[in-house]
C-alpha cells in the first residue's frame, strides 16, 4: 500500500471588478507543509462542476475574504454589511453543503467559519459593533502585523481546536467585523473571546467540520502550533490506494 497525499481544495477569493482570482500563499503553503496537496478552486457556478470538485477532493478549506450575502441566513443586507461576492457565495455555500453531505472534512478560516455556519442553517452578526450594544467588545480588526496575536480565546476542553492549540487558551490574530451569531444545527461553539464573540465551531458528530475566526495561515510560519489546524485537516482526509 502506498499512501497518497490528500487532495485539499482551497477556495479562492474573486475580484469582480478585475475578473481576477486571488489567494494568499499562507493557505496553500500551510496545506503543503501539513502533508497535503493544495488545489485552488475558483467560484464556478455550474452545479455539476462543483459536484465533481467536491467529490474528487479529499477535503475542502474555505478561505477568508469578503462578507457573506445575508440572503444565505434569511436576512436583509443592512448598511453595515460590507462587500459581498455573489459568485463566491453561491459556489462556496453549495460546496459546503455538499461536502458535509458526503462526509468530506472541511476547515473554514475567518469568512470560512461564517460560510460554514450560514450554509448549515446558522446566522451571523453582519457587524458586531453595530449589533452588539449591551457590552464592550474587543478590537477584532487589529492594527498590528498580520502574524501578531492581539487577543486571547478560551477553548473547550476535548475539542479539536483544543488539541490543535495545545490547551484551553491561545492568543490569536483578528481581522473581522462579522461573526457567528446563532450556531447552526449539527455544529457547536468550541471557543470564544473574553467578550463572548464565538471564535471556533466544530461539528457535533463524528465528521471533521472545523471553523476558526482567526487567521492561522498568517501565523504558522512564526509559531508552528498554528500549523496543527492544517495537519488535523490533512489527517482527517488521509486516504490509501492499493497498487
Amino acid at each position: 500500500m502506498t499512501k497518497l497525499k490528500p487532495l485539499i481544495g482551497i477556495t479562492a477569493g474573486y475580484d469582480c471588478g478585475k475578473n481576477m482570482l486571488y489567494l494568499k500563499e499562507g493557505y496553500f503553503e500551510a496545506i503543503n507543509n501539513a502533508g497535503g496537496v493544495p488545489l485552488v478552486i475558483p467560484p464556478v457556478q455550474e452545479n455539476d462542476i462543483l459536484d465533481r470538485l467536491v467529490e474528487n477532493c479529499d477535503g475542502i478549506l474555505f478561505s477568508g475574504g469578503t462578507d457573506i450575502d445575508a440572503l444565505y441566513y434569511k436576512e436583509d443586507n443592512y448598511p453595515f454589511n460590507g462587500e459581498i461576492s455573489p459568485y463566491r457565495d453561491f459556489s462556496e455555500v453549495y460546496m459546503a453543503r455538499m461536502a458535509v453531505l458526503l462526509g468530506k472534512p472541511v476547515l473554514g478560516i475567518c469568512r470560512g467559519i461564517q460560510l460554514i455556519n450560514a450554509a448549515m442553517g446558522g446566522t451571523l452578526y453582519q457587524d458586531i459593533y453595530c449589533q452588539i450594544k449591551d457590552k464592550p467588545l474587543l478590537k477584532h480588526s487589529q492594527e498590528a502585523p498580520k502574524w501578531y496575536a492581539t487577543h486571547e480565546v478560551f477553548i473547550e476542553k476535548g475539542s479539536i481546536v483544543c488539541k490543535c492549540m495545545e490547551g484551553t487558551t491561545a492568543r490569536v490574530n483578528s481581522f473581522h467585523h462579522q461573526a457567528v451569531k446563532d450556531v447552526a444545527p449539527g455544529l457547536e461553539a468550541t471557543s470564544a473571546a473574553s467578550d463572548g464573540i464565538i471564535e471556533s465551531i466544530e461539528g457535533s458528530g463524528k465528521g471533521f467540520i472545523v471553523g476558526v475566526q482567526w487567521h492561522p495561515e498568517l501565523m504558522w510560519q512564526k509559531e508552528g502550533m498554528f500549523l496543527n489546524l492544517f495537519r488535523e485537516l490533512v489527517r482527517a482526509c488521509g486516504r490509501v490506494q492499493v497498487k
